[in-house]
């Protein structure tokens, strides 16, 4: 059994096994012996195992719609062949011959299931066989609706990439929950309330989730494709921040958060690598692999939840949390923001969690004397170890910051777009201007307001904040005495720029 676990640690896709568990796999193989000729499996066939090639090779026969030999894929030691009968228990959907003698581990789908559900573990070797399948030329390129294109990330519980809706022409991130965790009902659950909670939180700075999907043995969360990167690269080559940049992601990540908390869900893994930033500077909260109700959060477990790095004292300590341990935790954020250094330093992960209960925090106005009052006092009071003595909410918070600054803030401007055009391109504009909602909707204080003026009878439409109409209206609605028939869109956009 020893030699089997040995060559099985060599085959891709179990070389992330424990020696343990390699052993395990190899308990449950059964090696068999196919003549030159013989088929190890039929096209049309239910599948019901699949083989590891120890000796010989082997020939894999693929055929286009139209019943003609498109190639002849060949296969040898050390490669996998019929894995997705594991993963779904169909019917083959190819002949595999063997070209000469040929050695195989063969493991049964009536064995090896009930093992994966007594030893999740075991199951990486399926997520890694998957991987290799999804993104290797000509291999799986298609999950439920979507068409696969390239894999852009990989953590340790998913796999994340790039599709497109063929029907919509939409690109979209797909996230695959690795098979290991899907043998663990609790972490499949948790996956699926992610995508529960994400999808019902409808914000221009929460990451977006359109659909899920369940194929070949996990599961598929489908969100929005993001461009950009994520909060920690930025700072890997930006930090520390400048102020006006600092008080930009803290602002839009505290809106995301702001808006969750009032729906009664707690983040509790706010940190920059949950933090992408786009390439036109909207921010995004994203993975709320852990975010669960505030009903839901009573305190008193043994599972500490959360990255030690930036977790509030009272979750390092299996306390109850809400909205103010997210408060804390972006308070951690936005100290590495301006200082370029983390919280506390600590040899080992028990001293880290007791800084945060226990250390007091580094001053930041120490290390970085240039920072606005408004600013520093809001990183200081986010970074208090009581509950209590942090902002209650969000919205305490910028109030904090905006009476702290005392008016050193960086002033707001406004800018008018005036658009005119004949009636019969009204659809047109329409589409740019909704164009001009989206990019604009993560700015920081932004402020769009619209009117249409002459054209067919209309008042002023305010976009989100009436006072703004009055300021302006009055300016263009004194020069619209044009005799044609044409139309004018104004648009005013308050923005903050350093």
């Amino acid at each position: 059994m020893s030699d089997i676990a040995d060559f099985l640690s060599t085959v891709p896709g179990f070389q992330q096994l424990s020696r343990g568990d390699l052993e395990r796999a190899a308990a449950a193989a059964d090696r068999r012996t196919f003549a030159a000729g013989e088929y190890l499996m039929r096209k049309g066939d239910e599948g019901e195992s699949m083989h590891v090639i120890m000796l010989g090779r082997v020939k894999v026969p693929v055929f286009d719609a139209t019943g003609r030999l498109r190639l002849m894929a060949h296969v040898g030691p050390g490669e996998v062949v019929g894995e997705m009968a594991l993963l779904t228990g169909g019917r083959r959907t190819a002949d595999v011959i063997a070209e000469e003698e040929v050695d195989t581990l063969a493991f049964e789908r009536s064995v090896v299931l009930p093992m994966l559900e007594e030893h999740p573990t075991l199951a990486r070797f399926l997520t890694e066989i998957l991987g290799k399948r999804l993104e290797e030329s000509g291999g799986i390129r298609q999950v439920g609706k979507y068409r696969l294109l390239d894999k852009i990330g990989e953590g340790a519980t998913a796999k994340v990439y790039e599709a497109i809706h063929p029907e919509l022409g939409r690109t979209v991130a797909v996230k695959m929950l690795s098979h290991e965790l899907v043998y663990n009902p609790r972490f499949r659950d948790r996956f699926l309330d992610e995508a529960r909670t994400v999808a019902a939180l409808g914000h221009p700075n929460i990451v977006q989730v359109y659909d899920t999907e369940q194929a070949y043995g996990t599961c598929f969360v489908v969100m929005e494709r993001l461009e950009g990167e994520n909060l920690l690269e930025y700072l890997e080559r930006h930090a520390p921040l400048s102020s006006s940049d600092t008080y930009a992601i803290i602002e839009q990540v505290g809106e995301a958060l702001g808006f969750a908390h009032r729906q009664g869900i707690v983040h509790r893994d706010v940190k920059p690598a949950n933090i992408a930033i786009d390439e036109d500077g909207t921010v995004k909260l994203m993975d709320f692999g852990i975010a669960a109700p505030t009903s839901q959060l009573r305190g008193g477990d043994s599972t500490i939840e959360g990255t030690p790095r930036y977790i509030a004292p009272e979750a390092a300590t299996g306390q109850a949390v809400d909205g103010r341990a997210d408060l804390y935790s972006l308070g951690v954020v936005a100290f590495e923001m301006v200082t370029a250094r983390p919280l506390f330093h600590a040899e080992t992960l028990q001293d880290l969690l007791q800084a945060h209960v226990q250390a007091p925090a580094p001053d930041v106005g120490n290390l970085r004397p240039d920072l606005p009052k408004g600013l520093a006092a809001l990183i200081r009071r986010s970074l208090a170890k009581k509950p209590a003595e942090r902002p209650r909410s969000w919205e305490e918070m910028r109030v904090l910051l905006d009476e702290a600054d005392g008016g050193t803030r960086v002033p707001e401007e406004e800018r008018i777009v005036r658009i005119r055009y004949r009636p019969a391109d009204r659809t047109r504009v329409d589409r740019a201007v909704a164009s001009l909602r989206r990019a604009v909707a993560g700015l920081p204080e932004h402020d769009l307001a619209e009117a249409r003026l002459g054209g067919p009878s209309s008042p002023p439409k305010p976009a989100e904040h009436p006072r703004s109409i009055g300021s302006w209206f009055s300016r263009f609605a004194s020069k619209n005495d044009d005799t044609e028939p044409t139309e004018t869109r104004a648009m005013p956009s308050l923005h903050r720029e350093d």
